[in-house]
Parts: structure tokens; C-alpha cells; sequence
């Protein structure tokens, strides 16, 4: 069995992390509430399959909810026919909409914050310091959504650290495996989410990027 946190943040935001989980992360300095999550830990012999892509019902959760159950799932990112990288999402972040300080939609819907007002399971990717950015997935309940905080990588490791050298531009640098994505835009960086992925369906069968239990 493994355990979850869950920590109600100063403007209303709720963080989700899976204690088990080896992303390099230190210690959160408040304490947390303990919850038991049933969650397999075996890792899978081989990429994950597409026949297993979560659909829509999975999305249609209040955000707190899903980024409770998101916690195990599975990132996948197609980078070409034949190759694909992953990982377990080991920590997640829920902003609870128009009423959450910490949410963009709190202040007003705007042209950025729409994909937080679209169908659960839509892609919201937002930048930050003009390099960065951060992948959030929209959840049930108008201008809600959850952010990916961390994820444990699991395959195409290779691809990872090639397209982390290119954005650091230090061809000969490795990056120890927890630190490929131990962080909501290291993760980005890692499986090259930019913000062209912005507004994807994940439970579309043809995109590119999708969840699987």
C-alpha cells in the first residue's frame, strides 16, 4: 500500500503528492494529512499501450478528485509512430476555480484561462518567466483544473535527456533520472510540452498525449 498527502495551500489550492514516489523532491516544510491510496507499484515490462488511454469519464471529477486519482496514473507523449516516453504522476496540484486566489480563473475568464472553462480532459499549458511552462489538465466544474507537479519517468529516458540538453544547450551534461522531471516545468521540459499543446483533448484517441491507468 502506498500513502498520499494532501495539503490545503495558503490561497486554496490543494497539493497531492504519492509518498513513495523517488522524484528528488525535499521535504514539504508544513505537515500534511495522511489518506491510504490503493496504487500499483510494479513498473510495466514495456511501454504503455494506447487501448489504454483514460476517456472522458475519468476527466469528469471535481478537481481535488482528480488530481487524487491522477496520482499513478501514467503520462504518455508520442514523439513519432514508433517511439513514445512516459511516467507515473507522483504529485498534482488542484485549483478549485473562480473561487481559488491561486486559480488564473479566478480573476477573470479570459482568452488564456479558456481551456480551464473547456470539456474535462482538456489540456491548459501557461508559461512562466517567458522559458518555462506548466501542463494542467481541466477537471469538472467551470475554471478548475490540475496542475502536474511531478512525475517518476519511466521510459524513453534517452529522449528525455536528449531533449533536456537541447533546451540547456549543454549536449554534454546528464541529468540524474530524478531530476528529469521533478518539478511541474521540468516535466514539461522533459516530454517537450510547449504550448502547442494547448487545448488538446487527452481523451481524444488521435492526439498525441494522453493519461493511462
Amino acid at each position: 500500500m502506498s500513502i498520499t498527502t494532501f495539503q490545503k495551500m495558503s490561497n486554496s489550492s490543494i497539493y497531492f503528492k504519492k509518498l513513495n514516489a523517488k522524484v528528488g523532491e525535499p521535504p514539504r516544510k508544513r505537515k500534511c494529512k495522511s489518506v491510504p491510496h490503493l496504487l500499483p507499484v510494479v513498473l510495466p515490462s514495456s511501454p504503455p499501450s494506447i487501448k489504454t488511454r483514460l476517456g472522458n469519464e475519468f476527466f469528469h471529477q471535481e478537481s481535488s478528485l482528480l488530481a487524487n486519482a491522477l496520482l499513478g496514473k501514467v503520462l504518455v507523449r508520442q514523439i513519432n509512430d514508433e517511439e513514445h516516453i512516459c511516467g507515473r504522476i507522483v504529485e498534482t496540484e488542484a485549483y478549485l476555480g473562480m473561487v481559488d486566489k491561486a486559480a488564473h480563473s479566478s480573476y477573470k475568464r479570459s482568452v488564456r484561462t479558456e481551456p480551464m472553462f473547456m470539456k474535462p480532459g482538456t489540456v491548459y499549458v501557461f508559461s512562466i518567466y517567458g522559458m518555462y511552462h506548466c501542463f494542467n489538465i481541466s477537471s469538472g466544474g467551470d475554471g478548475t483544473a490540475v496542475l502536474l507537479r511531478a512525475i517518476e519517468p519511466l521510459s524513453g529516458l534517452e529522449r528525455m535527456q536528449q531533449i533536456r540538453s537541447k533546451s540547456q544547450k549543454k549536449s554534454c551534461h546528464r541529468l540524474p533520472t530524478h531530476q528529469l522531471c521533478n518539478g511541474p516545468s521540468k516535466l514539461c521540459l522533459s516530454f517537450g510540452i510547449t504550448k502547442e499543446l494547448n487545448k488538446v483533448d487527452l481523451a481524444d484517441p488521435s492526439s498525441i498525449i494522453w493519461i493511462e491507468d
